[in-house]
């Protein structure tokens, strides 16, 4: 593990402590409600934390709670979070049912970020369920949502995640458009992981559309960031498309410095044919003297 990964979470087992030193006293002088928020705030720790069962507890008896006391905002989070659990336990079925429901009771509560959020996981469990027409219909719901919250971080993602399933469908142009809206936001927010794949993503869809030289510009954007990020695999992603679309501008120095690059990231994850390609690749370069 990583010493920030160890030190985050020493941090989060000191939060999980302090929320179950709060939730003793509650349980003597709260509120059902009160109570049922305490338990949500803890099932939250736990899952940073990978402990998706205790979780679960923990949502499961704070609907009971939210119930008894006929508070809807709580019912809808903890169904929410139920469902979060089943999509990590990969019960993608069950957790289409529960956000579902969830979303209901956050559109009756008038909530329309919670509504928003909900919808969109909907669309991520039925991408992993092999359905991505019936996600991009959850994606647009959500983008509606969150348009109307001025949500530009979420609206962004989305953006990114329906421009993705046109390029699985093979509609560069369209995924392109998104890709397009997205980027600016993603500028002005604080999110660089999805700035970098706004570039990557839009780097490969001119890539696709034969638009090399626009590609270069948002593929070396991303290596950039992935840099930055320490992401050796979504960078080496990046410079391995960057090498092509370099190739394809008859920039074969750049096109091989790229390559050169890529070379030690995919022997470091082991990934023996790519190694292979690009060492064919480069033998071929020298023996042409490019």
């Amino acid at each position: 593990m990583h010493p920030s990964e160890d030190t985050e979470r020493a941090h989060l087992l000191e939060a999980l402590q302090k929320q179950k030193n709060t939730l003793a006293s509650l349980r003597i002088t709260g509120s059902p409600t009160q109570v049922g928020q305490e338990l949500v705030s803890l099932a939250e720790v736990h899952g940073l934390l990978d402990d998706h069962a205790a979780s679960r507890q923990c949502y499961e008896e704070a609907l009971a709670l939210f119930k008894e006391a006929g508070y809807k905002p709580g019912q809808a989070q903890a169904c929410f979070g139920l469902g979060v659990v089943k999509a990590n336990f990969e019960d993608h079925r069950g957790a289409v049912e529960l956000i579902a429901q969830a979303a209901m009771l956050f559109n009756e509560t008038k909530d329309r970020e919670g509504e928003a959020m909900c919808r969109a996981c909907v669309g991520e469990s039925l991408r992993a369920l092999g359905q991505p027409e019936a996600a991009e219909e959850k994606y647009q719901e959500a983008l509606i949502l969150y348009r109307q919250t001025r949500n530009t971080e979420r609206t962004a993602r989305l953006l990114l995640d329906i421009g993705d399933i046109r390029m699985e469908k093979a509609e560069y142009e369209p995924a392109r458009k998104r890709f397009l809206e997205a980027i600016p936001m993603l500028e002005k927010g604080e999110d660089p992981e999805a700035l970098a794949l706004g570039h990557l993503l839009l780097g490969e869809s001119e890539g696709l559309l034969g638009q090399h030289e626009a590609a270069r510009t948002h593929l070396l954007r991303a290596v950039e960031l992935y840099q930055e990020l320490h992401d050796h695999v979504y960078e080496a992603r990046a410079r391995w498309d960057l090498s092509l679309s370099c190739f394809y501008t008859q920039d074969l120095a750049a096109a091989r410095e790229q390559l050169e690059a890529v070379l030690p990231l995919y022997e470091e994850q082991g990934r023996a044919d790519e190694v292979a390609k690009v060492r064919n690749i480069l033998a071929h370069f020298a023996a042409r003297g490019s």
